[in-house]
């Protein structure tokens, strides 16, 4: 279906189903941070034990990733991604059905976790690069908008859930929304770029066919030894570590630190709700800025909103209403701008049809900052009794990954084989 000015152009479609995509998986993993609360007044235990189930979950789905890029280069997402919900559903299922919190490591952690993966942000941050090369911080912004759209609807949703159902009838209401939204769009309509189509770059419309675009031809041969033997490569990893250890700490402990500085549940919950909402803004501002000043510039910019907001979660109190509102507003246009910007940086460095193996890569570096950032934060409120030590650890992770991005530097732009060893 060629691009025109009065034809459809069929990455819009695929743009569409991404974000539902990422709207889903991200809505399993912002509905735990209610649950969790929920479960530490049933089982009585630490934060870090049951934040421990959440590093596992994590740990998966991103160190999955380096399974499930190569997969995705090499079969249909049309099979990859259905797979994905249908194993994630189950692995819910069986979230409701236990007895012992210890289950929970498997069932969720594991199972669900393993479904996520092939379902959220390597399958969803590659194909969106693919059909709009020139616009790939753009592109990949929108669709990662739908963690923020999935904060927006599945904090307040789990809360109504467990009020209505307990949190058993929330995990079997999600593997029900998993299965019917993520199944029959990607087994029709999915596909990983265009054939014999066109792909919208921004100032023009390029014909492709299967042999690809320019940027495709002769750049595809990247093999793992070859890129830990380029200074960038190390920077990306390290950032890919420091991001996700800030991010996925606040999607699990947000709710639970407003309450232990004097919020109720539900007012957190229901407040929450918010970030969503400037998460979206983040993410999509954050992509198209991104494509016009830089990555750097724009990752440095929207990473100082997320520092912002950590000051604000840190002095908020029922007394003091203005520092959750300015989390809500700085810490949401922080949360998750990796997300959007790292794939399009990394489709910047090492342009060809490898990518998708090559964000695998990355997305295990991804796994180990946000299985580690999650359990640290609990346990340092298990040892000190406040989120506060926690919280310092997270603003150092926010600055350490500026530092390294900076260090990856994107804006010089896609590297050859061989050169920039050192």
């Amino acid at each position: 279906m060629r691009s025109g000015k009065n034809t459809f152009h069929y990455g819009w479609l695929i743009l569409l189903i991404c974000m539902v995509n990422v709207i889903i998986s991200h809505g399993i993993s912002s509905s735990f941070s209610v649950i969790f609360v929920r479960l530490l007044q049933e089982y009585d235990l630490g934060r870090a034990q049951l934040s421990g189930v959440f590093s596992v979950f994590m740990l998966i789905f991103f160190c999955g990733g380096i399974l499930v890029g190569p997969l995705l280069d090499n079969i249909s997402p049309r099979i990859l991604i259905p797979a994905g919900s249908v194993i994630a559903g189950l692995g819910l299922i069986g979230c409701s059905n236990v007895t012992t919190h210890h289950a929970l490591f498997f069932y969720y952690g594991i199972i669900t976790a393993t479904g996520v993966c092939c379902m959220s942000w390597v399958p969803n941050s590659v194909i969106p690069a693919n059909w709009f090369p020139g616009n790939r911080g753009a592109a990949v912004g929108l669709v990662m908008c739908g963690s923020g759209i999935a904060m927006l609807l599945f904090i307040p949703l789990a809360h109504m859930l467990i009020e209505w159902a307990g949190w058993r009838g929330a995990f079997r209401a999600l593997a029900f929304i998993t299965v019917l939204a993520v199944t029959p769009l990607n087994a029709v309509f999915q596909r990983i770029r265009p054939a014999f189509s066109s792909v919208i770059t921004g100032d023009e419309n390029i014909a492709i066919g299967n042999s690809g675009s320019e940027e495709n031809n002769g750049k595809a041969g990247w093999t793992l030894f070859q890129m830990t033997l380029q200074r960038r490569f190390w920077m990306m990893c390290l950032a890919s570590v420091f991001n996700p250890f800030f991010t996925f700490s606040i999607v699990l402990h947000q709710v639970a630190l407003l309450v232990s500085h004097g919020y109720d549940p539900a007012a957190a919950a229901g407040r929450l709700w918010v970030v969503g909402v400037f998460t979206v803004v983040g993410r999509l501002g954050s992509g198209a800025l991104s494509d016009r000043i830089g990555r750097e510039p724009a990752y440095t910019l929207f990473m100082s909103s997320a520092a912002l907001g950590l000051v604000s979660l840190f002095l908020s109190a029922p007394g003091r209403p203005w520092a959750l509102s300015a989390y809500l507003v700085f810490g949401g246009m922080g949360l998750g701008v990796g997300g959007a910007l790292f794939p399009a940086m990394l489709a910047d460095i090492y342009p060809g049809r490898s990518l998708g193996g090559i964000v695998g890569v990355i997305s295990f570096f991804s796994g180990l900052g946000a299985c580690l950032g999650s359990w640290l934060t609990g346990y340092s409120y298990d040892i000190t009794g406040s989120y506060n030590l926690g919280l310092a650890f997270l603003f150092i992770a926010v600055w350490a990954a500026v530092f390294c991005v900076w260090r990856a530097a994107p804006r010089k732009g896609g590297i050859r084989i061989d050169s920039e060893r050192s």
